[in-house]
């Protein structure tokens, strides 16, 4: 084959193929990130769930130990853990909160990679169709050349 046979753009072809085969694995490990925060969000409100349930029970008590008479000691001890519910649960929500916003953040991410790999796609087709439109003008001229 000879020097003016060579397609001139395979280097560039295959860096573009290249780009398209990196920006496919960008967007894997976006989308397995994306994966992650959001099971990191659903363990945050099963907590933030488990935390109202302790605080409603915790109340319910209270109620129960007032109702049946009993010592302020008792009365103290279930308010100071009816605070110490609210505590946790305030941390959950606030932790639930943190994680909600990171997902966002990685969803971002998600659609950010998915429009860098359709770039590097469309860039990857633009050399494609060049080299198609380079092999039928290279068959044309054989087939003049023959006849």
């Amino acid at each position: 084959m000879s020097e003016a046979d060579r397609y001139r753009l395979k280097p560039v072809a295959d860096a573009r193929a290249r780009e398209e085969r990196v920006k496919r694995a960008d967007l894997a490990a976006a989308a397995g990130g994306a994966r992650a925060s959001q099971a990191q969000v659903d363990a945050a409100l099963q907590r933030v769930d488990e935390a109202r349930a302790r605080l409603a029970t915790a109340r319910t008590a209270q109620r129960t130990l007032a109702a049946t008479g009993t010592t302020s000691t008792m009365l103290a001890r279930a308010e100071q853990f009816i605070v110490r519910a609210r505590r946790d649960l305030d941390e959950a929500i606030d932790a639930h909160t943190r994680a909600e916003a990171s997902h966002r953040g990685q969803l971002v991410a998600v659609d950010a990679a998915r429009g860098r790999l359709a770039r590097a796609r469309a860039d990857k087709e633009v050399i494609e169709r060049h080299f198609a439109r380079w092999r039928t003008e290279r068959k044309r001229l054989s087939e003049r050349r023959e006849d």
